[in-house]
C-alpha cells in the first residue's frame, strides 16, 4: 500500500513532541474484503476471528448503455428513468446485513428499504438489534410540513442475521440510536429528543422523560449532541445549551428513570464519552458552538479537539489538540489506555491519525494512519483496530 507524506505539514506535530507511526504499522488480512457486494463498501463491520458481520447503507446500482444504444453517443446515458431522479434514486437505498467468513463467502444475510439505520451487536454475537427509517423522498412535502414522514422499523435476529423478528414499534417514532448493556437491557434513543428503556429483549418499552430544555418546539426532530453507553452502563447524553454557551452531560444509571444533570463543559461541543467501569468519564469535545449554528464567517475559524475527565467531582481538561488534528471518537483501550480517533486536516488529503495516552491523558503519541479508509473500527475488547481501503483489510493492535 503507497502512503504519502507530506512532510511540511506534519512538521508542527514533531516540533510539539509528538510522534508520527511508520507506515508498516499495519498487517494485511486480505485483497478482496467485500469485494462481491455491489456496489461495493464495506459498511459498519465487525470481525471475530475470521468471521464477519457488517450493516451496510448502500445506495442503488445504477448503469449506463452501451455506446450503441444511446441518442448520442458521446454522452453517457441511464439504463432506466428513474436513474435520473434523485428523489427515486434515494427510495431504493437499502440497508443489508452481511456475513460470513474472511477466507470463504460473504453473503446478505437480510435487506431492506432504508435511508438511516443503526444496529447493535452483542460481544458474543448472540443476539443482533437494528432499527431502520424510509421517507418517500420523491413525494411532495405535505402541506404546512418541513419534513417528509419517516417509517420506523424494529428488527431483532438471535442467530447472527440469519433470521429476523420484526418488533413491535410504532412507525411514526424515529430511533435513531440504540444503546444495550446486553441482549435483554437497553435504550433507544429517536428524534425529539425522546428517549424508551427495554428490560425484555425489546417486548416492551417505557418512554423516559429527557432533560427540561434538551427539547425545541420548533424542532420535532432535534436530536442529542452525543450519547454513550458506559462500561458502568451509565447512559450519557450531552446537548449544547446556546444561551449558557456550555454543554450539559447528563447520567441515567440503570434502573433510575430519571436523567440527572452530572457536570457541564463551558464553550464547547461533545464529540464522545467514554466510561469505565468505576465511572471515570473521559470525554472528547470540540472547541465553540455547534458548527451549523455559527455564522458562514466563523465557521472556519480553529476548532481544537479537547479531552476532559470528570472524576464524579471534577472537571478537568487533560489535552488540547493542534487545531489541524479533528477527532471524532475516544476509545478506552483493554489496558486502560485513552485512544483518539481523527483526521490530520492540515494534510492535502486528510489522513487519518490515532493519539494513544498510557498516562490519563497526560501525553499522547500521535501515529499517522495514512490516507482517508472506506471503513473501519477499534475493538475496545481485543485492542483490534481495522481499516479497509480499496479492497484491503488491515489490522494493528493498540492495547
Amino acid at each position: 500500500m503507497a502512503r504519502r507524506w507530506v512532510v511540511i505539514s506534519l512538521l508542527p506535530l514533531l516540533a510539539v513532541g509528538y510522534v508520527v507511526g511508520s507506515s508498516g504499522m499495519w498487517d494485511r488480512v486480505s485483497n478482496d474484503f467485500m469485494k462481491e457486494d455491489k456496489p461495493y463498501g464495506p459498511g459498519d463491520f465487525r470481525i471475530d476471528g475470521a468471521q464477519v458481520l457488517s450493516m451496510k447503507l448502500t445506495n442503488p446500482e445504477v448503469t449506463t448503455k452501451p455506446r450503441e444504444e444511446r441518442s448520442d453517443p458521446t454522452r453517457a446515458e441511464f439504463t432506466e428513468q428513474w436513474m435520473y431522479d434523485p428523489g427515486e434514486t434515494a427510495n431504493r437505498r437499502s440497508v443489508r446485513i452481511l456475513g460470513g467468513n474472511l477466507e470463504g463467502e460473504i453473503s446478505r444475510h437480510f435487506e431492506e428499504p432504508a435511508q438511516r439505520a443503526d444496529w447493535w451487536l452483542a460481544p458474543d454475537w448472540s443476539t443482533l438489534y437494528l432499527t431502520t427509517g424510509w421517507s418517500d423522498r420523491a413525494a411532495e412535502l405535505p402541506p404546512g410540513q418541513s419534513y417528509r414522514p419517516e417509517l420506523t422499523q424494529l428488527f431483532k435476529s438471535t442467530d447472527q442475521g440469519q433470521e429476523w423478528e420484526k418488533l413491535r414499534w410504532p412507525e411514526d417514532q424515529n430511533i435513531t440510536f440504540l444503546r444495550f448493556i446486553d441482549a435483554q437491557r437497553g435504550y433507544l434513543i429517536g428524534w425529539g429528543p425522546r428517549v424508551w428503556r427495554t428490560r425484555d429483549g425489546g417486548d416492551h418499552w417505557d418512554e423516559l422523560p429527557v432533560p427540561e430544555g434538551s427539547r425545541n418546539p420548533e424542532n420535532p426532530r432535534q436530536q442529542f449532541d452525543l450519547v454513550a453507553l458506559g462500561q458502568d452502563h451509565v447512559l450519557r447524553m450531552a446537548f449544547y445549551d446556546h444561551a449558557a454557551d456550555v454543554s450539559r452531560i447528563y447520567a441515567l444509571s440503570w434502573g433510575e428513570d430519571i436523567l440527572k444533570q452530572a457536570f457541564t463543559i463551558p464553550g464547547h461541543v461533545v464529540m464522545d464519552i467514554a466510561a469505565n467501569t468505576e465511572s471515570n468519564v473521559y470525554v472528547l469535545a470540540t472547541r465553540g458552538a455547534p458548527y451549523f449554528s455559527l455564522p458562514s464567517g466563523e465557521r472556519d475559524a480553529p476548532r481544537p479537539s479537547v479531552v476532559w475527565s470528570w472524576n464524579g467531582d471534577t472537571l478537568h481538561k487533560l489535552h488540547e489538540f493542534p487545531p489541524g488534528l479533528k477527532g471524532y471518537a475516544l476509545y478506552l483501550t483493554p489496558s486502560g489506555g485513552l485512544l483518539f480517533d481523527g483526521v490530520n486536516e492540515s494534510t492535502l488529503l486528510g489522513n487519518d491519525v490515532v493519539a494513544v495516552s498510557y498516562d490519563g491523558g497526560g501525553s499522547w503519541k500521535i501515529q499517522d494512519e495514512g490516507r482517508s479508509a472506506q471503513g473501519g473500527y477499534y475493538d475496545v475488547h481485543t485492542g483490534t483496530r481495522w481499516r479497509v481501503e480499496g479492497y484491503s483489510l488491515y489490522q494493528r493492535e493498540i492495547p
